[in-house]
């Protein structure tokens, strides 16, 4: 019998190359695992494809688009979840792509296959456990690392948007108690926002590395690797880099491809509805002028709090079974392996 490419490959995947390799957790096999086996269902029922006659050739444009519409029509996934489907996927072909040839067009085609576009009202953030994994990330014996874990730790405490940061001078910090920054806003707007006295200390550590007291006042509190106002770029490369290392740590978590400065302002206010804070309070903090654009945020930390609600009240006591399997498909042994950890 012809060995069948695909699936020996995919089994060195799951096998070999993730566990001893990339050294991928329990979690992000488990992930992927769930991946390929709501995979083999759509090719079972929509393409009458069984896993094992499964070959690089079935992989074309037409089948990834097809899959897509599939998994948002049918199985009602978000556009999250579709997301981390073929995140899966296309991680596998790419691996593939780097020892097999006829493995290269598929990989092409599911990085130029359709994703759902993102409603207007879903945006990138972090939860709570999320966000205390990135701030450990920066290296606190080095002056980059520690200014890093400094800026990331205001960035999110005061929710300013990439250019407030850049703009903050030593004259914009209110000491009492609480400590509150003055924030430039767009439109030549300005808000006074408390921090944490445990962002507080950060800060005041940061001006004694800088040698700046309170008397520097027109000094920015944040500068480039040049010593230079920091800029929105500079405000980008940061947080690129540390949820870049995030992803490699924990790709089953940080699963957006659109993180951004931003995304930290979205987590505060996030995190602000589901503890309860009034919706007005969070307006005036984030400086929005419209109630309606906050309402944005009440939304997502109502949902939140739904699904914590009910991951409480019902026992997980076992990973769904996909379809494909229940109806007495098997899929392959390698995949059943990797699910168990979910």
């Amino acid at each position: 019998m012809k060995k069948n490419i695909f699936l020996t490959q995919l089994g060195d995947y799951f096998d070999v190359y993730l566990p001893n390799i990339r050294r991928a957790s329990p979690n992000t096999i488990a992930a992927y695992g769930y991946s390929f086996s709501i995979f083999f269902e759509f090719l079972y029922e929509v393409m009458d494809v069984q896993h094992t006659s499964v070959t690089y050739k079935h992989l074309t444009p037409a089948l990834f688009d097809e899959f897509v519409l599939w998994m948002t029509n049918t199985k009602n996934y978000s556009a999250t979840s579709v997301r981390q489907r073929m995140t899966a996927i296309s991680s596998f072909l790419k691996y593939a792509s780097q020892r097999e040839m006829s493995a290269l067009k598929p990989y092409t085609s599911v990085m130029d296959a359709k994703r759902p576009n993102a409603p207007q009202e879903e945006f990138s953030y972090f939860t709570v456990n999320e966000m205390k994994f990135l701030l450990s990330l920066p290296n606190p014996q080095k002056y980059l690392g520690s200014r890093d874990i400094v800026f990331l730790s205001v960035l999110y405490d005061s929710a300013a948007r990439a250019q407030e940061m850049c703009d903050l001078r030593v004259g914009d910090i209110r000491f009492g108690n609480p400590v509150k920054l003055k924030i430039h806003g767009k439109g030549k707007k300005e808000r006074e926002v408390p921090i944490s006295d445990e962002v507080a200390e950060l800060l005041k550590y940061h001006l004694k590395q800088l040698g700046l007291t309170n008397k520097d006042k027109d000094s920015y509190i944040f500068l480039s690797q040049t010593n230079e106002k920091m800029t929105t770029a500079c405000v980008r490369s940061i947080v690129k880099k540390y949820v870049g290392l995030a992803q490699k740590v924990h790709p089953e978590l940080f699963v957006e491809s659109s993180y951004s400065p931003h995304s930290f302002r979205h987590s505060k206010a996030v995190h602000m509805v589901e503890a309860g804070v009034d919706l007005i309070y969070i307006r005036n903090f984030l400086g929005h002028e419209h109630i309606s654009t906050t309402e944005i945020y009440a939304r997502v930390g109502q949902e939140a709090v739904t699904k914590a609600l009910t991951d409480r009240r019902i026992p997980k006591v076992s990973a769904t079974v996909p379809k494909y399997e229940s109806a007495g498909r098997e899929i392959p042994a390698f995949i059943k392996k990797a699910r168990k950890n979910m």
